[in-house]
């Protein structure tokens, strides 16, 4: 018997955004069919919460702390042993409310949790709507090592409140930018372009900048997505700044946050490539960033270029022994280069 079977990926993800978006999600809920939905939040939005919770009759409100660290297996088990005591079931609904650790965390035990139920992603940061709540992947951290066991799977819905963004501070505000930028580097010159026209605006946190700014960045990385889910081609290009910003933030052990990791890490692939990245793109990039309030200098209390090199190394991107990283060649396009010792190195200088 010699048999083959094709299964094609039958996935919508509806993404909402807006003012006053709060208030619809009754009837976005209702839309979907969500029954008996579980909210799983950040425990500094308990009073926010706890009132959406009413709203959307969760049968359960799951408060946990954010951060990197709630990203891990034993939180994983946590989570599960606390909807299987609830009574929840293959028909629940997991609701994440919270930035993009929650969301990661919720997202990666709604597709495994009894072999997957519905999950919808409520993203209360710039970082978590402009990237971490799009597109999919749902990862916790492993012996040190950032989402090195994760999923893809898509959220029924996302959906996002501008008001849910004012608590923030200004350098928690600024890293969804940082990864809008990144996109627009390697992948649209035009909305890179929008990004450094709106940057005055989102550095004073204006709500129609940055509605506009998270549909650039939901569209940009959506239309990848779509393209490759799984990431075997063109979906790598979302990980510009994020070879060695993820291994600057591993080594930082949580002292540094991930959207300030993305920017340096941004700057240092361009000087690593420097064979590739003509100065010009390298120096635009970085004035963006600044103009956006995030870091551009290399924390000299982690430049030690052996470290990163050997956490680089073990980075889930890389293929026998190469480790990949994608570099803007001009603004709005890009190319694979492979890091090595001495290109780490070099951008450490």
């Amino acid at each position: 018997m010699d048999q083959r079977f094709d299964f094609v990926r039958r996935q919508t993800s509806r993404i909402v955004l807006g003012r006053d978006v709060t208030a619809r999600l009754p009837e976005l809920l209702r839309e979907l069919g969500a029954r008996s939905p579980v909210l799983v939040h950040d425990e500094v939005l308990t009073p926010v919460a706890e009132r959406l919770a009413a709203a959307i009759g969760a049968r359960l409100c799951i408060a946990l702390p954010g951060g990197e660290q709630v990203k891990s297996l034993a939180q994983v088990g946590a989570l599960a042993s606390r909807l299987r005591a609830s009574g929840a079931d293959r028909g629940t609904t997991l609701v994440a409310f919270g930035g993009g650790t929650i969301v990661d965390l919720v997202g990666f035990v709604a597709s495994v949790w009894l072999r997957g139920v519905p999950f919808v992603a409520l993203p209360t940061t710039t970082l978590a709507l402009c990237d971490a709540a799009l597109g999919g992947k749902n990862g916790v951290d492993h012996d040190g090592r950032k989402n090195e066991l994760g999923t893809i799977r898509q959220p029924e819905l996302i959906a996002g409140d501008v008001a849910w963004l004012r608590s923030l501070p200004d350098d928690v505000f600024a890293e969804g930018f940082v990864e809008a930028a990144k996109m627009a580097a390697v992948l649209d010159a035009e909305r890179f372009a929008a990004l450094e026209r709106l940057a005055p605006r989102l550095r004073a946190r204006d709500d129609d900048a940055t509605l506009v700014a998270i549909g650039h960045a939901a569209a940009m990385k959506m239309a990848v997505v779509v393209a490759d889910e799984t990431e075997q081609d063109r979906r790598r290009w979302l990980n510009f700044g994020h070879t060695i910003g993820h291994a600057l933030e591993s080594l930082a052990a949580g002292a540094l946050r991930h959207g300030p990791c993305v920017a340096i890490g941004m700057l240092a692939e361009c000087r690593a490539a420097a064979d590739h990245v003509p100065t010009a793109v390298h120096d635009r990039l970085r004035t963006l960033l600044q103009a956006l309030g995030a870091p551009v200098e290399f924390p000299r209390a982690y430049a030690d270029a052996a470290q990163l090199w050997q956490l680089a190394q073990h980075d889930k991107k890389a293929r026998d022994g190469v480790v990949p990283m994608i570099v803007p060649t001009a603004i709005g396009t890009g190319a694979v280069v492979p890091l090595d010792a001495a290109r780490l190195a070099k951008a450490l200088a």
